[in-house]
């Protein structure tokens, strides 16, 4: 029997978690959440159209995955062989572990003079590349198989070469998923631009509190360029998203910020407490707030948001997540990992197992909270080592392959904490030490379970929901 996959769909695979299906539609592509191990792959790639195989012959993952697929339709099978494969259609492995996107500073220089910086824009620690390095990096991205980047910066809109990098990406058949920007030199000449090229990202907009925007920003008019990029997305129907950092002057502003966004049109606000990273550390004596006084802060807005009727997707810190016009949300911060779990086989952090973070210099991180640490030197470099090969052997490598056993080896006292199961380490970089060390427990996690606690954000957003369905 000949099988075949219909189209759209094409076989993509890589060298670590080597198989998944990825679906183009039109001009975008999607993931079929279909991850299978070396044996299984392998056996369906025999199902090409031109082999006859017997599936009676594959393991028992493999035929259960083409009868899983046959009944979904994503498979055609015939006593015949079958047509050529298109090309967008040819199996191909790649030279990788499994990367599902990429995060990618296209520069390291900002025209704003933002006060929290993770990369320390302003005072210009990181260079911009050239185009050439830059389009290097376009296609390394594209020979692990990447298909969607997320840009930013600095600000990705200072370079007067942003349409090449655009360009390339579509000639490689790279969506750019989400643009993030200051969005004081966001025109719609840009959107243009990016239409002419058939990418269509969201945006994330940076907004730090209605009336308190310029001041974190560091240049006046900074919110007055912000409410004209707003209104310009909802023209031109492009999805934006905004972000907002809060600290002592702009915590009370959180009610009046989100109604005011949800009227522009901005699909959800995400709220985090800067992390003590980069410029901020010269900030957060006077202006960071105290874990408690940042849940006294959320904890007013969760009531408020649902008196209000839910007008904004709503994410705080890992506090709080919620949908526009739901009551069904959740709290990041809490796991649900079953007791007696084998930590050895869990990463520390799952999020950094199947995307890359790409700095301005080419280096290759986890995430851009290491982008401004002391580990920063001993990250890879996309210009001087295949990125493949980086994701396969490399201190980037080690790092991502970090399991939660290791931060309880370095830290017996965890072993035994009742909140384990539900805090599973926290975030990796949230008190990476100046000596670089991140077998650290976050913190603020930490803090949150043993002192302020699921159930406590449980009861106010409950009542809350109560109240709004009466």
């Amino acid at each position: 029997m000949y099988y075949r996959l219909k189209e759209p769909w094409a076989f993509r695979g890589w060298k670590k978690l080597p198989f998944a299906i990825r679906a183009v539609a039109g001009e975008k592509k999607h993931e079929m959440p279909f991850l299978l191990k070396k044996e299984p792959f392998l056996e369906l790639l025999c199902c090409n159209g031109e082999e006859d195989v017997d599936i009676s012959t594959f393991s028992g993952k493999g035929q259960q995955i083409i009868r899983e697929m046959t009944e979904a339709g994503l498979l055609e099978q015939s006593p015949e062989p079958l047509p050529p494969l298109a090309p967008f259609q040819r199996y191909h492995v790649y030279p990788s572990r499994y990367l599902k996107s990429a995060h990618w500073s296209i520069t390291g220089k900002c025209n704003f003079q933002c006060r929290h910086c993770l990369v320390s824009a302003p005072a210009a620690h990181h260079p911009q590349l050239p185009l050439s390095d830059c389009l290097h990096i376009v296609d390394e991205m594209a020979e692990c198989g990447i298909l969607k980047v997320d840009i930013t910066g600095g600000e990705p809109l200072v370079r007067n070469d942003f349409e090449e990098i655009v360009k390339a990406l579509s000639e490689r058949h790279i969506d750019i998923g989400v643009l993030f920007t200051n969005a004081s030199l966001l025109t719609a000449e840009t959107l243009d631009m990016l239409e002419k090229y058939r990418q269509h990202p969201s945006f994330q907009l940076s907004f730090d509190g209605l009336g308190h925007h310029d001041w974190l920003r560091g240049v006046p008019g900074a919110e007055k360029q912000a409410d004209t990029a707003f209104r310009l997305l909802q023209e031109r129907g492009f999805a934006v998203s905004a972000a907002m950092c809060i600290h002592r002057e702009n915590r009370d502003s959180l009610r009046d910020t989100y109604n005011y966004l949800a009227k522009l049109g901005v699909r959800s606000l995400k709220v985090n407490a800067p992390q003590s990273l980069g410029l901020w550390k010269q900030y957060a004596d006077e202006y960071a707030l105290s874990e408690d006084e940042v849940w006294a802060a959320y904890s007013d807005c969760i009531t408020h948001w649902f008196e209000d009727g839910m007008p904004i997707e709503l994410m705080l810190d890992g506090y709080f997540f919620c949908r526009k016009g739901e009551t069904e949300y959740k709290i990041h911060y809490v796991h649900h990992a079953p007791a007696d779990s084998d930590w050895r086989r869990i990463p520390y952090c799952e999020s950094v197992t199947r995307n890359v973070y790409i700095g301005p210099d080419g280096r290759l991180a986890p995430c851009m909270g290491f982008s401004d640490t002391v580990l920063k030197e001993k990250f890879p470099s996309v210009l001087e080592h295949p990125l493949g090969e980086m994701t396969l052997d490399s201190f980037y490598h080690d790092l991502v392959e970090t399991k939660i056993s290791d931060l309880l080896a370095k830290n017996p006292q965890c072993v035994s904490c009742e909140y384990l199961p539900k805090c599973c380490g926290g975030c990796m970089v949230q008190d990476i030490t100046d000596e670089g060390d991140y077998l650290v427990p976050d913190s603020r996690c930490c803090y949150f379970h043993k002192h302020i606690g699921e159930q406590t954000v449980r009861a106010v957003a409950d009542a809350a929901i109560a109240a709004a369905c009466r």
